[in-house]
C-alpha cells in the first residue's frame, strides 16, 4: 500500500532566528517604553492641573475668609500661617506667631475648610504680610502697602509687588516642602526654588525648567491688593 505521508516543506517549518527574536524584543521594549513615558506624562499633567485648581480654590477661600472675619477694630483680616502642622493658624495675641516679621508657614487649611496637600502629598507654603493678618488692627484703605513681591525669572525682575499673601506648591520634586507627615523634605538645590523657601519676602514664579543647575517646578499664586480691596468693598467690609 503506497505511503500517504506528505513531503515536508522545510521553508515553512523553520523557527525564529536569534536575530529576529532580538529585533522583536527591541520593538516590544520601545513600545512599552513609549507607553510608560506617555502614562508618566499624563500623570504629571493631571497632578499639575489638580494643584493649580487647588491653588485657585485657596485664593478664593482667602478672599472669603477676609470678607467674613472681623478684627477688633471692625476691619477684615487674613489668616495667619500654620506653624506647628496641625492645620490651624498660629497667633500670639492679635498677631501671627512671627509678629516681628511677615509670617510664613503652611496653609491653615482647617481655618479655610480646604484640603491640606497638593497633588504630590506636600503641604502648601503660605506667607502673609503681618499688617494684613492682625486681628486687632485689620485691613483698611490706608493700611501701608504690603512688602511681598513676585519675580521672574528672579528678583529684582519684579512681576508683582505690594502683595498681601503668597501661596505655593513646591511641585513634583517637593524640594523645600513640608510633607503630609509634617516633616521637612530635602532642601531645594536651585537658586529659584531656594528663593521660594528661604523665608524672605521675595518669591520666584516662571515656567518649569528641567532638572539640572536651575531646576524649577514650583507653582506660585498670590492675592493682588487690588483684587483683595475690591472684594472687601463689594462685601461691604471696606471702606
Amino acid at each position: 500500500m503506497p505511503s500517504t505521508t506528505l513531503p515536508v516543506n522545510r521553508a515553512y517549518c523553520r523557527g525564529f532566528s536569534l536575530i529576529e527574536l532580538a529585533i522583536v524584543l527591541i520593538i516590544i521594549s520601545l513600545l512599552a517604553g513609549g507607553l510608560m513615558m506617555t502614562l508618566s506624562s499624563q500623570i504629571d499633567l493631571r497632578n499639575n492641573q489638580d494643584t493649580r485648581q487647588k491653588l485657585k480654590e485657596i485664593q478664593e477661600a482667602l478672599l472669603g475668609f477676609a470678607a467674613t472675619h472681623i478684627a477688633a477694630d471692625g476691619h477684615p483680616f487674613l489668616p495667619c500661617p500654620d506653624t506647628d502642622n496641625d492645620g490651624a493658624e498660629n497667633r500670639v495675641g492679635t498677631a501671627c506667631a512671627a509678629a516681628a516679621t511677615n509670617a510664613e508657614g503652611t496653609l491653615p487649611w482647617l481655618n479655610l475648610g480646604l484640603g491640606r496637600e497638593d497633588a504630590w502629598g506636600n503641604r502648601f507654603r503660605y506667607r502673609v504680610d503681618r499688617r494684613f493678618s492682625d486681628n486687632g488692627v485689620g485691613i483698611a484703605i490706608n493700611t501701608p502697602a504690603a512688602s511681598l513681591r513676585a519675580c521672574a525669572p528672579a528678583c529684582p525682575n519684579v512681576i508683582a509687588n505690594q502683595i498681601p499673601v503668597v501661596i505655593l506648591s513646591h511641585g513634583a520634586n517637593g524640594f523645600g516642602a513640608i510633607n503630609s507627615g509634617g516633616a521637612a523634605n530635602p532642601a531645594a538645590t536651585s537658586a529659584d526654588e531656594l528663593e521660594n523657601s528661604n523665608g524672605n519676602d521675595d518669591f520666584v514664579s516662571h515656567t518649569p525648567t528641567s532638572p539640572g543647575a536651575n531646576e524649577f517646578d514650583d507653582l506660585v499664586i498670590w492675592l493682588s491688593p487690588n483684587i483683595l480691596y475690591n472684594r472687601l468693598i463689594a462685601a461691604g467690609r471696606l471702606p
